[in-house]
């Protein structure tokens, strides 16, 4: 598709204005409007939202719902400063959160306004409580754009975090991948001796330096790593060891959060309780707000006024996610999430069966991962094929996001309550554009304007 002059002027402009470490770009999408799932851009052509505009728009975009909220609050204040003073709005939400998260002990809660912020105050408290320093994370992880959360994410090369000068606190181990990994085991048919490798390795770096670890940061799925789903066992021992040798286990719901794997934190598939856990996208429906909500003596450790951001706990963004956590709540999507979820991957595990690009197909609820290969047996990513795969969407009136390592992962998401007739659509569009990627259809040169990871 031939781009207008219009469009080409935004991408100009963007790339005159905008530092190239915040650009990811994936489609010359120019944005005028969004409503439900339907996102529509300068030239007045509409778009299937297929990735909830990177997990942020849970419950579709302009919720009436949230809307409304937001108005009757714009008719009161935007926010005062609870730092110094008190509202009622963000108690509102910390203990709605206190009530929708695991554990039955005593809860404290730090609002902030990203994902990346709310890890960084994670990894402060863990550090302030444990009086230790060094903080475990996983390869192929990603937590943040932040000093530490930056630092944390194994997602980065050496190289990249030697530019920047990245903390050395932070120790990394691999995280079980049961389609790729560099052991050679299929973890999906032996998933336990998978799982096992990389808790002994855990195990010896908590023996020999237990006094000097604060915490561990995980995702219960790997988000930007590729939808990665570890093996059960592997999250339940994990907890166990943890609890062995007082570990904190910071869980990093950001993009798993909210209802969107089927249950409200996708920590709940393991029945594994953290002792601080991290929400942020999707919980105020593209207002920015985040929060850590843990256990109450580990947030109380961290000095006093030390997490004193200004505007933390927003009342407008505070209005926004008590009104997306009540339509979710009351409009069942949680359940929905799981059926649609499983209603999805079975469409594009057929679709595997009739394209061998289609190395594996993995998800909870409404996160999906489809991942593109060269050859199916050797599992080599196709980086290439895969942007060309989204560029055709894209002209066909989809939007879709490639994630992982290799940048070879489609990353499916869309909103929790999309209907099935546009979900049905949706896959139409993948098929099609899939199957024109492999006959030649797309050019070389889409790949001018996309970057990805």
């Amino acid at each position: 598709m031939e781009l207008s002059s219009r469009i080409l002027d935004v991408v100009e402009r963007d790339k005159r204005v905008f530092p190239r470490g915040i650009s990811l770009k994936y489609s010359p999408l120019v944005v005028e409007s969004a409503r439900k799932w339907f996102i529509r851009d300068i030239e007045g052509r509409e778009f299937i939202d297929f990735v909830s505009g990177a997990v942020v728009y849970p419950i579709g975009h302009l919720h009436e719902d949230v809307v409304n909220a937001i108005k009757s609050q714009l008719e009161k204040y935007l926010g005062y400063p609870i730092v110094y003073f008190y509202a009622r709005e963000p108690i509102d939400l910390a203990e709605k959160l206190i009530n929708i998260t695991p554990g039955n002990f005593e809860k404290k809660v730090f609002l902030g306004f990203s994902g990346s912020d709310a890890v960084e105050v994670a990894i402060l408290v863990s550090r302030a409580a444990k009086r230790a320093k060094y903080v475990v994370s996983f390869y192929d992880s990603f937590h943040g754009s932040l000093y530490m959360t930056f630092s944390a994410s194994g997602i980065f090369g050496e190289d990249v975090k030697r530019a920047v000068l990245a903390s050395s606190d932070i120790i990394l181990v691999p995280y079980p991948n049961p389609y790729r990994n560099p052991y050679g085991i299929d973890g999906y048919e032996k998933p336990v001796e998978l799982s096992n490798i990389v808790l002994r390795e855990l195990e010896k770096i908590f023996i020999s330096r237990s006094a000097e670890i604060s915490s561990i940061l995980l995702e219960p799925i790997q988000g930007d790593g590729g939808i990665v789903i570890p093996p059960e066992y592997f999250i339940r021992e994990l907890g166990k060891l943890c609890s062995e040798h007082g570990i904190l286990l910071v869980d990093d719901e950001v993009k798993t959060g909210v209802g969107r794997t089927g249950k409200w934190w996708g920590i709940e598939h393991y029945g594994v309780i953290p002792d601080l856990l991290v929400t942020g996208k999707g919980l105020g429906s593209g207002m920015p707000i985040s929060a850590v909500i843990g256990r109450a003596d580990v947030m109380d450790s961290y000095p006093e006024g030390g997490l004193g951001y200004t505007l933390s706990g927003h009342t407008l963004s505070a209005i926004a996610a008590l009104a997306t956590l009540k339509v979710i709540e009351r409009d069942n999507l949680i359940e929905r999430a799981r059926d649609l979820g499983s209603y999805i991957i079975k469409r594009l595990r057929e679709m595997s069966e009739q394209f061998e690009i289609i190395g594996d197909v993995r998800g909870k609820g409404l996160l999906i991962g489809v991942e593109i290969v060269r050859d199916k047996v050797k599992k080599t990513p196709d980086k290439p094929r895969t942007l060309k795969i989204l560029w055709r969407a894209w002209e066909k009136g989809l939007i879709l996001l490639a994630v992982g390592k290799y940048g070879n992962v489609v990353r499916i998401a869309p909103p929790l309550n999309i209907p099935r007739e546009v979900v049905d659509k949706a896959l139409e569009i993948i098929e099609e554009s899939i199957r024109d990627v492999l006959e030649g259809r797309v050019p070389d040169t889409v790949l001018t304007y996309m970057r990805g990871w």
